[in-house]
């Protein structure tokens, strides 16, 4: 395969979209579409998608918000890109599904993809924005299963998760990767991009398939030719071979502040230490709950903070692996939803920090794999390392040209996550949280080349 990329930053969205189309006039037909764009479109992604169509809507296209975007010589946090990729050898497909329940929707799906040899890559959000009306509706909700949970009854816990997954406020990663790869009997690699901004907004992220932003949703492409080839990595030391051994890697790894016992229901975070989770960290990190107002405020700018210093970490009881996630003052309520079940993990649970000094090369070490190989190399990194390292960052830039030369793509968004097939696991990830799932919130990389 190979791709040309194009890239405006133009401020209306109907200017932008018509300097893609001055910039493509002399490109001949692809055979597939990739369009992303940061939120500084948001609520005019639609208007883009139809000007683009007007010429190649009939061609599959596939993409998403997101915060960043590499691309050949270049490296840019505003503005969308448009990326035009050629191969008449492989057969391409763009499908989505709209409806209702985040899990229902991903296995809706999962009966339309065929891949025998090749890869799936899914665009979903990981965490999904309402509108304003919406938001209010989950924080009301929020609080109601919040106030009902303190005679500990975990039954309210669960409708909680349920009205999270009914509604499609999170797409708990690992979960949606193990329905499409289950549907293909877990023969092929499959990347999720988990969409989410580091400052979030109303009604955001979104996804692109077809032309059409689906907004709260979930899309697949499907690359189905021999000879496909992915590589995923991570910031983390190996796990360790019991859960115990693991246990020891984290403390020496992070700087773990405390040790809580949790209490939890599908994916939703009731307590720690019996006591709310924002609460029970509080004198350790100086974090409150939020109130409605201060939210609602902050999200209707587009500038909810969502990268925080401090991370849950929590062990997984069947392949003795961890997951992490950010932990902030994201909610006005006590529980605490997070962005997968962690029905099979530990009680056990660390607050911690990771210090970043050094690891600037390890958020991208999967792309290292593909040094001076042909092809086209799509990657995705965490946007977490551009706000680590700030102006160090712009290192990403000149490594991706001197890997790849000119035919390469790769997005700033959110860490993402991916099933391999037994033979493309060539460590012992500390990540997989299930079997041949690898997910963390922070610190993962993949690549794959076509």
């Amino acid at each position: 395969m190979n791709a040309i990329t194009f890239f405006t930053n133009k401020r209306e969205a109907e200017s932008a979209a018509f300097d893609l189309m001055d910039q493509t006039a002399s490109a001949e037909r692809p055979d597939l579409l990739l369009f992303y764009a940061t939120p500084k479109y948001r609520g005019r992604y639609q208007q883009i998608l139809e000007i683009l169509a007007t010429r190649f809507g009939n061609i599959p296209q596939i993409g998403g918000s997101v915060d960043g975007m590499i691309f050949p010589s270049d490296m840019r946090t505003d503005g969308a890109s448009l990326v035009l990729c050629y191969d008449e050898s492989a057969r391409i497909w763009v499908g989505s599904d709209e409806g209702e329940g985040a899990c229902e929707s991903a296995e809706r799906l999962a009966e339309k993809i065929t891949c025998k040899n090749g890869i799936v890559i899914l665009h979903f959000p990981l965490v999904h924005v309402p509108d304003m009306a919406g938001s209010i509706e989950f924080w009301t909700r929020g609080r109601y299963y919040s106030f009902m949970c303190r005679n500990r009854s975990g039954k309210y816990a669960r409708r909680f998760a349920d009205y999270c997954n009914r509604n499609k406020i999170i797409y708990p990663a690992p979960t949606i990767l193990d329905i499409v790869a289950k549907r293909l009997d877990y023969r092929v690699p499959i990347i999720g991009i988990n969409l989410m901004h580091t400052e979030m907004g109303f009604n955001s992220p979104s996804v692109f398939a077809n032309f059409k932003e689906i907004n709260n949703s979930i899309a697949a492409l499907v690359i189905e030719k021999p000879g496909i080839e992915v590589s995923y990595d991570d910031i983390f030391p190996a796990k360790g071979k019991t859960i115990e051994e693991t246990c020891k890697i984290v403390k020496n790894h992070f700087t773990v502040v405390k040790e809580f016992k949790a209490s939890f229901e599908k994916n939703i975070l009731v307590s720690l230490d019996d006591k709310p989770p924002i609460a029970a960290i509080k004198d350790f990190t100086g974090l409150s709950k939020h109130n409605r107002e201060g939210i609602t405020s902050n999200l209707g700018e587009g500038h909810l903070q969502a990268q925080m210093p401090y991370i849950l970490i929590y062990l997984s009881k069947t392949t003795g692996g961890i997951m992490t996630h950010a932990v902030g003052s994201y909610y006005p309520f006590d529980l605490f939803p997070v962005f997968f079940d962690i029905s099979d993990f530990s009680e056990k649970v660390f607050l911690a920090y990771e210090p970043f000094q050094g690891k600037l090369k390890d958020f991208a070490s999967s792309l290292c794999t593909f040094r001076n190989t042909k092809g086209f190399k799509f990657f995705v990194m965490d946007i977490g390392a551009v706000l680590a390292f700030e102006e160090e960052s712009i290192y990403y830039r000149d490594m991706v040209a001197e890997l790849f030369g000119d035919n390469y793509f790769g997005l700033l968004t959110e860490a993402p996550s991916v099933y391999l097939p037994p033979s493309s696991v060539k460590k012992e990830f500390i990540t997989e949280v299930k079997k041949n799932i690898f997910f963390s919130c922070s610190g993962t990389d993949v690549c794959f080349h076509c």
